[in-house]
């Protein structure tokens, strides 16, 4: 037996891209060569390992599919390839993060020449997707859009609570208290306040605080979603009319972030793609405790694309 199959996956790397290190994790098929792979395009904040049971599941259903899931920039610390904790200081502007994701896919395409690219993206990274179909159409197999945040955010109900945090003098504000917290507080007493929280199950709200709650890693995610809100305005109709046939999206009934309106919008625009409306009380941040539901509904729906070819 190879030594590889007694590793647990993910395996974990840091992945330099245009000048980027990259957090990122990687599913090998289980028989290989792979036929496909599939690149998931995490929302903000941007933890790959928030997506750990997600790409899990999905990938024990098939033999011959690699995933990769990418941290976005600055989203967290983690180790790099010597071990050593790699701090990103910098603040990548949204732009900035979709042009090296841009990237991250050129490497994907270029490492598996020839074979089937799929996208997977939650929430904001929907947007990452849309805007790599839209300057790699030719290359993108099909995109799986999951609660698509791609229009208006600032206009939505959690866009309107929200937008006050992710204004400069106010984010600042919170990076510095996160940072005092972890000055002052133990990590344990730390860990012990974050599994109070009624959003996150126990692993999850340690991967907030280990990798996610420094003041650099807060600001990176609030300056994000601060130009999510300035940048990302009304839905681009003729790019879906053009393109959304290769598209499959999923939409929340009850979701703060992507209102049914934008579902119904989507459904008149997009005749080409499959728009659907999710029948299964999947919340938004899936993530946080609905990883393994939300798995079974990908798996079908990368089923129906595949004809089972990868099985």
């Amino acid at each position: 037996m190879s030594f590889t199959n007694h590793i647990k996956l993910p395996w974990r790397t840091s992945w330099e891209v245009s000048g980027e290190l990259r957090e990122t994790l990687f599913w090998p098929c289980q028989s290989p060569p792979a036929r496909a792979i599939l690149l998931m395009i995490p929302g903000n904040p941007g933890l790959a390992d928030f997506y750990i049971d997600f790409c899990t599941s999905i990938h024990t259903e098939f033999n011959s599919l690699d995933i990769i899931c990418v941290s976005h920039l600055g989203h967290t610390r983690f180790s790099d390839n010597r071990g050593l904790v790699y701090r990103n200081q910098k603040t990548h502007s949204l732009d900035e993060q979709v042009e090296n994701m841009v990237c991250v896919f050129d490497k994907v395409c270029e490492e598996y020449e020839g074979k089937k690219v799929f996208l997977c993206a939650h929430s904001v990274g929907c947007y990452f997707a849309q805007q790599i179909c839209e300057q790699r159409e030719e290359r993108v197999q099909r995109v799986f859009s999951l609660f698509p945040a791609i229009e208006s955010i600032g206009l939505t109900p959690r866009g309107r609570q929200l937008w006050l945090m992710f204004q400069p003098g106010v984010r600042h504000t919170v990076a510095a208290v996160v940072d005092m917290i972890r000055w002052i507080f133990p990590i344990r007493v730390i860990h012990k306040m974050a599994n109070l929280s009624q959003n996150l199950n126990a692993d999850n709200s340690h991967l907030v605080v280990d990798k996610m709650l420094h003041g650099s890693c807060v600001n990176s995610v609030l300056s994000m979603a601060a130009d999510e809100i300035r940048k990302i305005g009304t839905l681009n109709e003729d790019f879906y009319k053009q393109w959304g046939h290769k598209f499959v999206m999923y939409y929340g009934r009850n979701d703060n972030w992507v209102p049914i309106e934008c579902f119904k919008k989507m459904k008149r625009v997009n005749t080409g793609g499959k728009v659907v409306l999710c029948e299964n009380n999947i919340s938004h941040a899936f993530v946080t405790s609905q990883s393994e539901e939300m798995a079974l509904v990908m798996t079908e729906m990368l089923k129906d694309e595949l004809h089972c070819e990868l099985g």
